[in-house]
């Protein structure tokens, strides 16, 4: 379910950022034709973006993305892709990356950080402070624009929970602030399709730090015991059934290990594909419709995907 945007009128953040993007008509939007996605995904693998750029901060993001609307060229935000695959083809359109807004601070118990900002940093910044909230995220490589667009998480904390409130460029150029509920929140996916997550605000606990640190290096282990962290992957594949998991359910049919061309479901948790060096998007592609055929076919379960595909 899409969130319904208000009008320009209804929120007066709007016209605040409107006017910091109008001193910055003329700045540079670091353009780039023809770039290698495959380049920008921790899967590695991806054709090229037809038009690609780096603003380097949330005003010329802005005024990018209204040229591009005003283009009507198909936009795509990119973050740290790491929940992303890319078809060989590539995009048609304009991807713009969010790697220049690394804007972060801490303030009386919250952290407010730019939609560039890799969760990594973030975590970090909330145990320097002694903030608890985010420990369960440990591990988790993604950029925050795209873990907020897909709710990302673990089976104990999701991270809408510790969210206060969300700034987002809405797809008619509007700039408004909004709240957890209004972002309709979900299992993995919320109702901001077609927005871009410029910032978010964090509501964290003090804590003593290094109950904290504690707390991050045994979440962090967790992961990298059951993950195959080191290797080249878009994370998990699918989303869990409703009392199920996904990657039991796919080893129980005996699929950790299969191969298609260059792709392979991973032998340590099987519900991550790993691309081996040489893969194309088209073999993790049919390594996803194999699995979900055995999976519907065995036990009645049409699995749904956790990844973004371009």
């Amino acid at each position: 379910m899409k969130t319904h945007w208000p009008n320009q009128t209804e929120n007066k953040a709007a016209s605040t950022a409107q006017s910091q993007s109008n001193e910055n008509d003329r700045a540079p939007l670091g353009y780039a034709a023809v770039e290698d996605l495959s380049r920008h995904t921790s899967f590695g693998i991806g054709g090229p973006a037809e038009f690609f750029f780096t603003p380097a901060g949330r005003s010329q993001l802005i005024e990018t993305a209204r040229r591009c609307r005003e283009a009507g060229l198909p936009t795509y935000a990119l973050g740290k892709g790491t929940n992303l695959l890319v078809s060989d083809e590539g995009v048609k359109g304009a991807v713009i990356s969010t790697a220049g807004l690394q804007n972060i601070e801490a303030n009386d118990g919250t952290i407010t950080a730019d939609c560039g900002v890799g969760l990594p940093r973030l975590i970090a910044l909330a145990e320097e402070r002694g903030l608890s909230g985010l420990e369960p995220l440990a591990g988790i490589p993604g950029s925050l624009g795209g873990a907020i667009k897909m709710n990302a998480g673990t089976a104990s904390r999701c991270i809408a929970d510790v969210i206060k409130e969300i700034t987002l460029l809405t797809p008619d150029g509007g700039v408004f602030c909004i709240g957890t509920a209004e972002a309709d929140f979900g299992y993995r996916c919320s109702g901001l399709d077609g927005a871009i997550v410029l910032s978010a605000t964090f509501r964290l606990l003090p804590s003593d730090r290094r109950r904290v640190a504690q707390s991050v290096r045994a979440h962090w282990q967790r992961k990298a015991e059951k993950h195959p962290t080191t290797q080249a992957s878009a994370g998990c594949i699918f989303k869990n059934p409703p009392g199920n998991s996904a990657g039991r359910i796919l080893d129980h049919l005996g699929l950790k290990g299969a191969v298609e061309g260059g792709a392979r479901i991973s032998e340590k948790h099987a519900n991550f594909i790993i691309n081996c060096g040489r893969a194309k998007a088209a073999d993790v592609k049919a390594l996803i419709r194999r699995a979900r055929e055995a999976v519907l076919s065995v036990r009645g379960i049409i699995l749904e995907l956790e990844i973004e595909v371009w």
